[in-house]
């Protein structure tokens, strides 16, 4: 398991299997992770909610879901997942390549309503809730495509696709005329700080510094930045580097000075203390815990 999949910020990971670019997975909160950081990636991504309740927010935008919500992910739209406080929230994730559904053949009309979700163009309404047209379209669809890759008859890789284009149907045929707006330019600065996170985390990373990368005043970005993920920046830069200490410790031999100071901890004992507070148990007892 490698960094990335601990941090999660651009998801670069690959989720289908190869030759044929669709997969779903089922995930709790807290169970599997306390939530879902934001991260974007270049498939298209669709959340059913199954169980319990909790927040979406995809672009700087936050939306309340509960049991049946579908909230769609377009390619490189910025998305996070938390779930109610004390509560268990169960989801599927369904993520595929927009290549699945395209040819090519010059003059596919297809590709048109590809394209606008590739561009972030086709716009349907967020979150998908029971009881619209829309939603009896979309969950058909998904339900169908699940049922399929339950069953995984001989060729079932081309029922699944079916079902997508059933699902490309309902989003053409719901489609919104609004347009995008301050949100998505808010969300594209704040793709290029987590990236900067994560190349530096290891580093001092101030207030000031963050706010220059994405391009606000410190006032400006300290507001934007509690909007999105509910914490200040210094909270969630601890939590990155807390996560990142994770890998360290299961990954490597690393003494526990050396891990504190690879994620940016100039100080072990405040290290041990926020790593305590975070797991419930010293970093030491976590690396024997994990090796035994």
């Amino acid at each position: 398991m490698e960094l990335e999949q601990y941090t999660q910020y651009q998801e670069t990971r690959l989720h289908e299997q190869p030759g044929f670019a669709y997969d779903t997975y089922l995930c709790t909160i807290p169970q599997d992770f306390d939530r879902v950081n934001p991260h974007w990636h270049e498939q298209m991504e669709l959340i059913y909610i199954k169980k319990g309740s909790g927040t979406v927010s995809v672009n700087l935008e936050s939306y309340p879901v509960s049991a049946g919500c579908v909230v769609p992910v377009l390619p490189g739209e910025l998305h996070a997942i938390e779930g109610d406080p004390d509560g268990r929230m169960e989801y599927e994730n369904i993520i595929f390549s927009l290549a699945l559904l395209d040819s090519a053949e010059a003059d596919d009309w297809c590709r048109g309503v590809v394209d606008a979700l590739r561009r972030g163009e086709l716009l349907v309404e967020r979150p998908i809730r029971p009881g619209t047209p829309l939603h009896a379209d979309v969950s058909a669809a998904l339900d169908g495509a699940d049922a399929a890759c339950a069953e995984k008859a001989p060729g079932y890789p081309l029922l699944v696709k079916s079902q997508l284009f059933r699902l490309l149907f309902a989003l053409n045929r719901h489609r919104l005329a609004a347009p995008q707006g301050k949100p998505a330019e808010d969300a594209e600065k704040l793709k290029g700080l987590f990236g900067y996170v994560k190349a530096n985390f290891g580093r001092p990373i101030a207030v000031a510094d963050a706010a220059a990368v994405a391009g606000y005043s410190p006032s400006h970005f300290m507001r934007i930045f509690r909007q999105v993920t509910g914490r200040t920046f210094v909270d969630y830069l601890t939590d990155y580097r807390l996560s990142a200490a994770v890998y360290y410790l299961k990954e490597t031999g690393d003494d526990i000075s050396a891990v504190a100071a690879n994620c940016g901890f100039d100080n072990v004992s405040y290290f041990i203390r926020r790593f305590r507070r975070k797991y419930g148990t010293s970093p030491g007892r976590y690396r024997r815990v994990k090796k035994e």
